[in-house]
Order: C-alpha cells, then sequence, then structure tokens
C-alpha cells in the first residue's frame, strides 16, 4: 500500500526538526499517524466571488479533524476578471491561472501533504486548481464558494428586471439608457456575494467539475448566501479523509484524480458545457486541465461533441429569464446531466469523488427520477433577496421545482433550444492547429 506523503517530513529521527516545526503549527503526538490534507482556499476582499471564503477553510479544517485528518490550510490569489477588465489589469488574468496552478502545487508537494481540499470560485481561480489537482494526482475534492443571487430592479419603465454584471455594462454603453437607470442597475446588478450570477466562465467552471467527478452534487448552483451550501463543505471535508483511506489504505486508484477525470470524463463536462450554454472560455482551461491530466483530449473532440450534444439550458447573459438560481431550482447540474444521460451522451460508468458510478449520482439526485423528498427540498434552495456579504445567511425555499422540460429552464433532448452546440473549430491554412469559434447572441 502506499505510504503517507506525509512521512516524507514526519517520520525518523532525521525528521526530528520538521516535526519540531509541525508541532508549531500545534500538531501533537498522535497527528503525525494521521493524513495531512491541505486546504486551497482563495479568500480576498478584491472578489465578490470570494470575499465570503475566509472563515469556510476552518470549516472544512473542523470537519476533517472531527473524522482523522489533519488539516492545514493556505491562501492563493484570485483576480477579478469584471474589474481587471478594460484596462491593463486584464494582462494580468489569465497568466494568473498558471500562478494559482503552480502555488497549488508548490505548497502541497514542498509540504507533501497526503490530500487537497480546493476553495475556489471565480474565473481563473477554479481552472488553476484543478490544473494544480490533477498535476499532483492526490486525493481531492472541489467546494466553491457559490454563484450569486441575481440582482432585481425597478426601471424608469415600470417594469421589474432582474440583471447580471452584463446588464450593469451594457446600460453603461448605450447613451439611449438614462443616467438614472445605469445608477439603478449598477446598484442592484451584483447584491450579493458569490460568483457573478449568470453562466459566465466561474459558475461554468464550477459547474464542469461536476461532470468531472472531483465535486458534489449542487457544487455549481447551490447559492453563495444559502444555508444549504454550508453542508457541501462539512461534506468536502469528511469525503477527502474518506478518499484518504481508499488511496492510502486501500490502495485502490479509483480515488485519485486522474482515474476519475478521464477521457471519457472530459467528454462528460464538454457535454455539460454545451448543453447548458456554457462560457466558452471553458474550452481553454479545459483543454489545459487535460494536458495536466496526461489526457488527449483536444479541440476536435470540443467540435465533435458540438455536432452532436443539443443545447438544453439557456442563461443569461444569452437570456434574461434565467439565471443560476433557476438553474438549481430546475435540478441543477445532475438535471442536466441526466437529460444528457437519456439521450445516449453521456458516459455514466465513469466514477466520482462522492459515488461509484455518475450513473448512481444521477439516479439519486435527479429530481425527474427519485421521490426522495430530502433531495427536492435540496433543490428548491432560492434566492432571499437581501444584499449580503456572508454566507449561508438565508435559508430561503422556492415554493415548487421546475420540472418543465418542454419549456422550463432546463429542457429534454426532444424540447432542446438547439440540436447542436455553439461551439465549433475552423481548419485551414490559417488555423493549422485548429481555431475555437465562438458566437454569442444576447437577445432581450
Amino acid at each position: 500500500m502506499p505510504a503517507y506523503r506525509s512521512k516524507t517530513s514526519t517520520a525518523g529521527r532525521n525528521m526530528a526538526g520538521a516535526r519540531a516545526l509541525w508541532r508549531a503549527t500545534g500538531m501533537k503526538d498522535g497527528d503525525f499517524h494521521k493524513p495531512i490534507i491541505a486546504i486551497a482556499n482563495s479568500f480576498t476582499q478584491f472578489v465578490p466571488g470570494h470575499v465570503h471564503l475566509k472563515d469556510l477553510g476552518q470549516l472544512v479544517a473542523r470537519q476533517i479533524e472531527q473524522v482523522g485528518g489533519v488539516a492545514k490550510e493556505f491562501n492563493t490569489i484570485a483576480v477579478d476578471d469584471g474589474i481587471a477588465m478594460g484596462h491593463d489589469g486584464m494582462l494580468y488574468s489569465l497568466p494568473s491561472r498558471e500562478i494559482i496552478a503552480d502555488s497549488v502545487e508548490y505548497m502541497v508537494n514542498a509540504h507533501c501533504a497526503d490530500a487537497l481540499v480546493c476553495i475556489s470560485n471565480c474565473d481563473k481561480i477554479t481552472p488553476g486548481m484543478l490544473m494544480a489537482a490533477l498535476r499532483l494526482n492526490i486525493p481531492v475534492v472541489f467546494v466553491s464558494g457559490g454563484p450569486m443571487e441575481a440582482g432585481k430592479t425597478k426601471l424608469a419603465d415600470g417594469g421589474e428586471h432582474k440583471l447580471d454584471l452584463i446588464d450593469a455594462m451594457v446600460a453603461a454603453a448605450n447613451d439611449a439608457v438614462s443616467d438614472e437607470d445605469v445608477t439603478r442597475i449598477e446598484r442592484s446588478a451584483c447584491p450579493t456575494c458569490g460568483s457573478c450570477s449568470g453562466m459566465f466562465t466561474a459558475n461554468s467552471m464550477n459547474c464542469l467539475t461536476e461532470a468531472l467527478g472531483l465535486s458534489l452534487p449542487g457544487n455549481g448552483t447551490v447559492l453563495a448566501t444559502h444555508a444549504d451550501r454550508e453542508a457541501l463543505f462539512k461534506r468536502a471535508g469528511s469525503l477527502i479523509v474518506e478518499l484518504c483511506h481508499r488511496w492510502y489504505g486501500g490502495e485502490d486508484a479509483s480515488a485519485l484524480p486522474r482515474s476519475i477525470a478521464t477521457f471519457e470524463a472530459f467528454e462528460n463536462a464538454i457535454a455539460l458545457d454545451i448543453a447548458m450554454g456554457g462560457s466558452t472560455n471553458t474550452i481553454l482551461h479545459l483543454l489545459a486541465a487535460a494536458q495536466e491530466a496526461g489526457v488527449a483530449f483536444d479541440q476536435r473532440d470540443i467540435d465533435r461533441l458540438s455536432r452532436r450534444v443539443p443545447q438544453l439550458c439557456k442563461v443569461a447573459p444569452n437570456t434574461p429569464k434565467y439565471h443560476i438560481e433557476d438553474v438549481h431550482r430546475a435540478g441543477g447540474i445532475i438535471a442536466i446531466l441526466g437529460e444528457l444521460a437519456r439521450g445516449g451522451l453521456l458516459h455514466t460508468d465513469v466514477p466520482t469523488v462522492h459515488s461509484k458510478t455518475l450513473g448512481e449520482a444521477i439516479a439519486t439526485w435527479d429530481i425527474t427520477q427519485t421521490d426522495d423528498a430530502a433531495v427536492h427540498t435540496f433543490f428548491k434552495a432560492g434566492p432571499a433577496g437581501i444584499p449580503t456579504q456572508v454566507a449561508f445567511s438565508q435559508a430561503t425555499r422556492w415554493p415548487t421545482l421546475d420540472l418543465d422540460r418542454s419549456q422550463g429552464c432546463i429542457r429534454d433532448v426532444a424540447h432542446a433550444f438547439s440540436a447542436e452546440g455553439g461551439l465549433a473549430v475552423l481548419y485551414g491554412n490559417l488555423a493549422a492547429d485548429g481555431l475555437s469559434f465562438i458566437h454569442i447572441l444576447r437577445c432581450r
């Protein structure tokens, strides 16, 4: 059986100095026989998707320690693309992904951690941590900070409008919109902590971790403000210790991220991205993650899948009608995966961190397939409409679920928004290795 990696710095007479330093962090005699689990947090006061993460690492840490592990938290950087946009700050956004990946790798390998919990949320942070996790190939669980509630306001036309970040940008650039309405939109577009409320890059990547099998059901869609999200963090803490025992105690390679995020899992992830109308930035992030995992997944696979996978969900910025909170009400990512599975468009025999197969997870969590009252209650978690920067601060529930698969937020294959996906790859003398073509139309 594989030995704990941490034994490199905790076992033997010659490691007395290292143990002395570990003791200075609070470790006791009994802790040196336990797995040391790194918690990669990304708290910062610069980014609304991360302002509420400060205490959540310790929430996970306490759970890890309750079930027999040793938790050690560190932080990494996070750039807000929306704030960096429109000036030289954007030059730092994509490179920050590599810094995040490297910093997680450096901290974990320098201290010989046995496993990893990634607390991410926004645009380049989830991809950077994903790259690091697949590079390291030690047990890992992702748990994100969660999406922001959609904004709502009344404008001069007298109507109530649902809003997101893009509405503020569009309104400000439109001379036909009054200064008063621009101000109303600006003040209402981003009402809470969390990743911006539409299907932008941050939420898309958090949703894709579900399809890759590296996070728990609901990770991509439970609101940052909702009390239900606390359970995801606690479960992540206990689950990572279980994964440690499976690998280090039983040599069960299915507990490792490269055994979970296989070629088939990457096909599932891009199929989900196409079906949910996700951010096209996921292309460059998934390709980078696949490279770290040693998976031969490239643009040709994306182009092939986009020609056969329909779009089953349309969310802001592609429509003002639905936001991530509405996707959750319709059953979340598991519901979209369920529709893909019934359409023969998903590999259901792949493992996840929380279930033996993705198919088993769908059977348990898909609201159209289960009568479990707890599952139905979980997907009724909704917005409170109260501006806040505090996690888990409300427990509002929708009165009903959105089970309409013909005209609702999530469609079945027979009622898809389009028969093919919205991604295409151009090949030719101008793009010998392929060029992703992105066409986004926002309708009002």
